[in-house]
């Protein structure tokens, strides 16, 4: 299968050789676990810009919530912006104050181990914005679970507030009922990251890209790459981390991956944890108006 366009920023990497050693990896993705407040994709620019970086704000929030001001030609670093061009940031370096520096956000997760209820049924509630319908049956121990492109002539139901939308099934997602809430959680990011990175192709060009003509060792590096940063930042046990740990400690070089796609998909999953999410128009089959009782 021929191979799709390559993302900007991963022709830069590729052509200066940036974070392709597994050293590299590694510093950049425990760089990004520790800006949770930000896109995963926004840290990772001020790893490029600033890589020593703690914490970064803008300077009006700087001075609203620390009460702390900028250093005369301090330089600021650049993100993006939601719906907007840039923002422009300072690290905590380049700020003064009376108050001491709030030490627990320069750490702000502890390793809990554990998944609220609420959190885990948010996130499988949201598969179905993306066609992705998920199901526990009981397989067998050794079997976590799998996604696949499912029967498009499907239609599963999904209400919001007074409506009941009837969606099409793109996909179909199957993870193990018998296995703890925290591996079925896990599985469910590692099977999402598999489909955002194009593993599964795309239903929709503009969704994301079809990147079916990776390899197998190529593929699963990226999805537990996605479920490594998303459990990381959430500050959860994490089943990824024996994976990646041992394949950069074992090589010196990573696959050729992308990580731009790898990002782009931690930020589309944590949209769906943090939040409710609408379906995708494009899989909206039919609205029905519930009346109210």
């Amino acid at each position: 299968m021929k191979k799709k366009s390559i993302p900007e920023l991963d022709k830069l990497f590729q052509e200066i050789g940036t974070y392709r050693k597994s050293s590299e990896l590694k510093e950049l993705f425990e760089f990004v676990k520790k800006f949770p407040q930000i896109a995963p994709y926004n840290a990772m620019l001020i790893h490029i810009q600033k890589p020593g970086s703690k914490y970064i704000a803008t300077a009006s929030e700087w001075d609203r919530r620390f009460n702390r001001k900028i250093n005369p030609g301090a330089r600021p670093l650049v993100i993006l912006r939601p719906f907007g061009p840039v923002s422009f940031v300072f690290e905590l370096m380049d700020t003064y104050g009376k108050d001491p520096f709030p030490e627990k956000l320069l750490n702000p997760f502890k390793i809990e181990g554990e998944i609220s209820d609420f959190v885990f049924r948010r996130l499988a509630d949201n598969l179905r914005s993306d066609g992705i319908l998920y199901s526990e049956p009981d397989r067998g121990a050794s079997s976590a679970g799998f996604i696949q492109t499912g029967d498009h002539s499907n239609e599963m139901k999904m209400v919001k507030g007074n409506k009941e939308m009837w969606l099409q099934v793109l996909y179909n997602m199957v993870v193990n009922r018998a296995h703890p809430k925290e591996t079925r959680f896990a599985t469910i990011l590692h099977e999402l990251g598999h489909m955002y990175c194009g593993h599964l192709g795309t239903p929709n060009p503009k969704w994301w890209e079809d990147r079916r003509w990776l390899d197998l060792n190529e593929r699963e590096f990226e999805a537990e790459c996605v479920c490594w940063l998303v459990c990381e930042r959430m500050g959860i046990k994490n089943p990824s981390a024996e994976y990646l740990s041992g394949y950069l400690n074992d090589n010196d070089q990573i696959p050729d991956i992308s990580i731009d796609t790898v990002l782009k998909a931690v930020a589309i999953i944590e949209t769906m944890i943090n939040g409710k999410k609408d379906p995708r128009k494009e899989i909206i089959l039919r609205t029905i108006e519930l009346k109210k009782s």
